[in-house]
């Protein structure tokens, strides 16, 4: 076999819960999907009357949106502490964990906290969290 994907079960997401010196990643519960850092960089327009077609280079990446679906359970510090945010607007350091031990570290604040519920089903909710600047890629080790 020669491919070099890894699976997706064993994915965390975290949020720094202690400093920058010392940070202290408390595991968001209940997570089933994650999507996210898909945005893209605005593209500045440097054409000159010397140029022979449209000339561009790219702005600041924008990372855009990490979301992530939960099973809701309020009694859960982890997602009071995401409502928490959403209500406060704080921005904090998160960390997404791959199955292979990469990590993705980024600042963010909770956009949205939506809570559905359904006839047998049980309470969820897709979070939204807003990247704000860049993100650090450590990859595994091997």
């Amino acid at each position: 076999m020669n491919s070099t994907a890894i699976g997706s079960q064993g994915t965390k997401i975290a949020k720094n819960t202690g400093t920058t010196a010392a940070p202290l990643w408390a595991a968001i519960k209940n997570v089933s999907n994650f999507n996210g850092f898909a945005g893209s960089a605005n593209d500045i327009d440097v054409t000159d009357f010397d140029s022979t077609g449209k000339e561009s280079r790219p702005g600041l990446q924008d990372w855009d949106t990490v979301s992530f679906d939960i099973n809701i359970n309020m009694k859960e510090a982890s997602h009071a502490a995401l409502l928490a945010d959403k209500k406060s607007g704080v921005v904090a350091p998160y960390q997404v964990t791959l199955s292979d031990g990469t990590t993705l570290e980024f600042d963010a604040y909770v956009k949205s906290f939506p809570i559905t519920a359904g006839v047998d089903n049980v309470v969820k909710g897709t979070v939204v969290i807003k990247v704000t600047g860049d993100i650090e890629v450590t990859p595994a080790a091997d």
